[in-house]
């Protein structure tokens, strides 16, 4: 009986060592970091940036004189440049800009044998921003001070010309979204409204040409605008 019972735990001892020396052998499992994922970088517009622009403009003049009330419309091209300060905080983006524009836009009209043109050649916009980004796409509104010029010149075809210059002082609204592209660099398409109270003008007349009095005139213009914007981080 004892020899038994001593057997049967010596077999047991024997199989356990067995059992011990062949887990030994066996490989040891490795165990995986999980894979780090980086987010993806979020764009930030803050800093000072300039650009440059072209697009289109049309004006509205309506005068009222001596002879009553007439209106004339007028296009033309503009091209210019930019420069402006962006703040971002969450997602929303504050910021200043100004602009300056050379500008075509003008009404052409027979004055007897020869012609008259009526144009504005230059505005200028002072205006606050505010915008909402959605990452690289940014979504804004505008506001703020516009000026422009009435430039009169015009001649009869017989010696007599007409000439003036009028300086106006109105405001602007506008609308726009820009695309960072590249970089700093980013593109934006911008839509202006500008509203001009009356002024009275009165050009300068020669070679026997008379104006009929001053008149009262007042302007309403919008812009189109394609342009490109680089931006400096500062910080």
């Amino acid at each position: 009986m004892r020899l038994s019972t001593m057997f049967c735990v010596g077999a047991f001892v024997a199989f356990s060592s067995v059992s011990a020396v062949q887990a030994a052998d066996l490989p040891r499992p490795v165990y995986k970091a999980p894979a780090y994922f980086s987010p993806a970088p979020i764009f930030n517009w803050s800093g000072l940036y300039i650009g440059a622009h072209g697009g289109y403009g049309w004006t509205r003049w309506t005068g009222t004189g001596v002879l009553g009330t007439d209106t004339v419309n007028g296009g033309g091209w503009l091209g210019g440049g930019q420069v402006g300060y962006n703040f971002q905080t969450g997602r929303f983006v504050l910021g200043v800009e100004g602009e300056y524009s050379f500008a075509n836009v003008k009404y052409d009209t027979a004055l007897f044998a020869g012609t008259l043109t009526i144009k504005n050649d230059y505005y200028i916009t002072a205006a606050g921003r505010l915008g909402y980004a959605f990452d690289n796409i940014l979504v804004y509104g505008k506001g703020g001070i516009a000026w422009t010029r009435d430039k009169w010149d015009g001649n009869d075809g017989a010696g007599g010309t007409v000439s003036g210059d009028f300086n106006r002082q109105g405001w602007v609204l506008g609308a726009g979204v820009e695309y960072a592209v590249w970089g700093n660099l980013s593109a934006k398409l911008e839509y202006n409204y500008m509203w001009f109270k009356s002024i009275s003008e009165l050009p300068t007349t020669t070679g026997g040409l008379v104006v009929a009095g001053a008149a009262d005139v007042k302007q309403q213009t919008h812009l189109v605008k394609l342009g490109l914007n680089y931006r400096f981080n500062l910080f």
